[in-house]
């Protein structure tokens, strides 16, 4: 069985991302965070373990799989976990694609993906990080294990001095926390002289980080009824109010005139570049 696979393995009605290949180099994330979807099929989600063999098995997939796709690194964990730091499967991993001449998308919360500038710079490659909000009371606790939103926003201006594309997500949006106009221009005004594209999507809860949510912020419980519309194992915003709040995401992202992209929205065609930021690998599809 490979350990590369192709993306989007429920076939989301909703996802307009380009043919690609997926890899998490960890099983379990470090960052906690009390929105995260995957603890809702991954036992021990906040657990980071290492996949047995993983290297052998990548270098393997890396001979068999189109080399006229790319990785996205990673979407059910993070790729720099602190255990990274020094076990480094994620930088063996893109010496192994650079090797292989295929494009990698990196997704992350992490500083430490700035080691690897030395790698990424060479290669294919961009790297994507969410800053949900700079407020560092309200950051600590929704992203308990995360570096602080003011560090990840100085790692994605050191990724851009170093040439490589940047991408920042603001992500996600959630009715009663960070969904003010005023908040995502305070992280624009910093960050958009230093990435290429703006990433949002809105609150998808599912029934566990529902709980955990409104367990930790209470005032959300006030939110219940908003939430309407299933799709797949997610509940979204009903529409009205979904639709207005990345309506006024979308002008404000294009006052900063920088491109906007949604995720899993329904609102393809408001996008002006692919959703997940792949248009910066600059692969000729």
């Amino acid at each position: 069985m490979r350990i590369i696979k192709p993306f989007d393995p429920w076939q989301g009605k909703w996802c307009s991302c380009p043919a690609k290949y997926t890899l998490n180099p960890y099983t379990g994330c470090a960052h906690r965070c009390l929105y995260c979807y995957t603890t809702s099929f991954i036992p021990r989600a906040f657990e980071v373990r290492e996949k047995p063999g993983i290297l052998k098995k990548v270098e393997k997939d890396l001979e068999e799989i189109d080399s006229s796709r790319y990785l996205s690194l990673s979407n059910s964990s993070d790729p720099y976990p602190p255990e990274e730091e020094k076990r480094g499967l994620t930088r063996a991993i893109l010496n192994l694609c650079r090797e292989k001449g295929l494009p990698v998308l990196i997704l992350t919360k992490s500083t430490l993906v700035t080691r690897d500038i030395d790698i990424l710079k060479t290669m294919k490659a961009a790297v994507s990080i969410t800053v949900t909000t700079f407020n560092s009371s309200i950051a600590s606790v929704l992203e308990g294990g995360a570096p602080s939103p003011q560090k990840r926003a100085q790692a994605l201006i050191e990724l851009h001095e170093a040439g490589i594309p940047t991408i920042l997500r603001i992500d996600p949006l959630i009715a009663g926390i960070n969904d003010k106009p005023e908040e995502w221009k305070e992280i624009l005004s910093l960050l958009s002289p230093y990435v290429n594209q703006v990433v949002v999507s809105t609150f998808k809860p599912r029934p566990d980080s529902w709980k955990r949510i409104t367990t930790t912020f209470p005032s959300l419980q006030k939110t219940k009824d908003w939430y309407t519309k299933k799709i797949g194992n997610s509940i979204y915003l009903e529409d009205n109010r979904r639709v207005k709040l990345l309506e006024e995401a979308r002008a404000t992202i294009h006052s900063f005139s920088l491109p906007f992209s949604s995720c899993r929205e329904g609102l393809a065609n408001w996008n002006d570049l692919p959703c997940d930021g792949s248009d910066l690998l600059e692969i000729n599809r």
